[in-house]
């Protein structure tokens, strides 16, 4: 059996060497010039040989898939960390909050969760007006969303709060970048990059890919691009009415990507601990450098929701990142290197992560991910049912989950 995989982020090259591992021949298309997707790891430009994860950034606890992919392709993973089990760092009005300033926000929010139960279908942003919430809570509401779901708080779905509004334990990353994972998963498989998919054709006799350059045949194709691409994929014949409804149904984040580099790692370090939350553009802060050498520091941030940046130049963002960094430091910093990645605006995600509210999981992704007539299959971190963060773990099990599918129909 020949398959064609269209995308090759982590679900399509999971897939890919799942259905290769069984004996057929399987081919990649990838649109971009380089595998991953949404996992994206910079590596030039930045001083000491550091680098940033732009795209998926954290490994949470109990995430087994990607950490058994890590072990079979014999990828380290780092230390664990945390960003403050109990009350995070909070940084409002230009300055860094005493513990018991932070902790009252926080207690504020877990009492409210507590009292006033989110209802079905409910948005985060209605059920702050019936919470009746503090300014001050609402807004390390709305930077906490902006780390995950990453939606506006007039979509994000409150049943997904928090009860505890504890920010987890043993976070990890990949030695020495994520990127690593999806680059030794490509390596095993034919990966075409460069081959942006516009037509899939689909038929009980086989399938057909067209790209701008070439038109392949195989006996399946599995889709695994973001869902807002697989709205703007052609297909012939056309996808069913219950599909299209349903992927026109499911939210999605928008998120900007933030990264600096800066020369007084110690103070930036004391400023901001491992990560923060802020109620500047961004709302949410990481130290990317924690298990790097060298002796400058790389920071990460998240404007996500409403809080994305429009109409601004990308060094009138790094400005405004700047600013942030500076009034907690107490002193002017300077910024050696800053970048702005837009995944709403980047032609190949049009979005960051997949946000379903209410009963969605139920009800629209199983028709998302639903195959059809035996010939054309769907995955993607969209067409998982997690619950709450954790695209690159949703994307393996998608990956995993469809490989099954089609080795049923083989």
């Amino acid at each position: 059996m020949k398959v064609l995989v269209v995308g090759a982020g982590l679900s399509g090259l999971v897939a890919a060497n799942e259905l290769q591992s069984a004996g057929h021949e399987v081919v990649v298309l990838e649109a971009r010039d380089r595998v991953g997707g949404r996992v994206f790891t910079l590596r030039h430009g930045l001083a000491d040989g550091q680098f940033a994860d732009v795209g998926a950034e954290i490994i949470y606890h109990g995430q087994n898939e990607i950490a058994g992919l890590c072990e079979k392709y014999e990828l380290e993973l780092t230390e664990e960390f945390s960003l403050g089990t109990d009350v995070p760092d909070l940084i409002f009005g230009g300055r860094r909050l005493e513990r018991e300033a932070a902790a009252e926000l926080v207690m504020e929010l877990r009492v409210a969760i507590r009292k006033t139960r989110p209802g079905r279908y409910e948005s985060v942003a209605q059920w702050l007006r019936r919470a009746r919430v503090s300014g001050a809570a609402e807004l390390l509401l709305a930077a906490i969303a902006q780390s995950t779901p990453a939606s506006p708080l007039r979509l994000a779905d409150a049943e997904e709060l928090n009860v505890e509004l504890s920010w987890g334990e043993g976070f990890r990353k990949i030695k020495g970048g994520n990127d690593l994972l999806p680059r030794a998963m490509a390596d095993r498989v034919d990966v075409h990059l460069n081959q942006p998919v516009r037509i899939v054709g689909w038929s009980p006799t086989g399938v057909t890919v067209e790209s701008d350059q070439k038109t392949l045949r195989a006996d399946r194709v599995v889709v695994t691009v973001p869902g807002p691409l697989v709205s703007e994929m052609g297909f012939a014949p056309v996808l069913p009415i219950e599909k299209v409804r349903a992927l026109l149904q499911l939210r999605y984040g928008n998120a900007t990507r933030l990264v600096a580099q800066y020369s007084e790692r110690d103070l930036i370090k004391k400023a901001i601990g491992a990560g923060c939350f802020t109620d500047r553009m961004p709302g949410f802060f990481m130290e990317q450098s924690i298990h790097q050498g060298g002796d400058k520091i790389v920071v990460s941030g998240l404007a996500a929701g409403d809080s994305e940046p429009s109409g601004l130049t990308d060094e009138d963002i790094l400005d405004q990142v700047d600013a942030t960094i500076s009034s907690v430091v107490g002193r002017p910093i300077k910024r050696l290197f800053g970048l702005v990645k837009s995944w709403t605006r980047d032609p190949w995600s049009r979005a960051v992560v997949r946000a379903p509210i209410g009963d969605q999981r139920d009800s629209v992704l199983p028709l998302i991910a639903a195959p059809l007539g035996g010939r054309l299959f769907f995955a993607g971190e969209h067409t998982d049912n997690r619950i709450g963060p954790g695209g690159m773990e949703g994307a393996i099990k998608s990956g995993y989950r469809v490989a099954r599918e089609v080795l049923a129909e083989a």
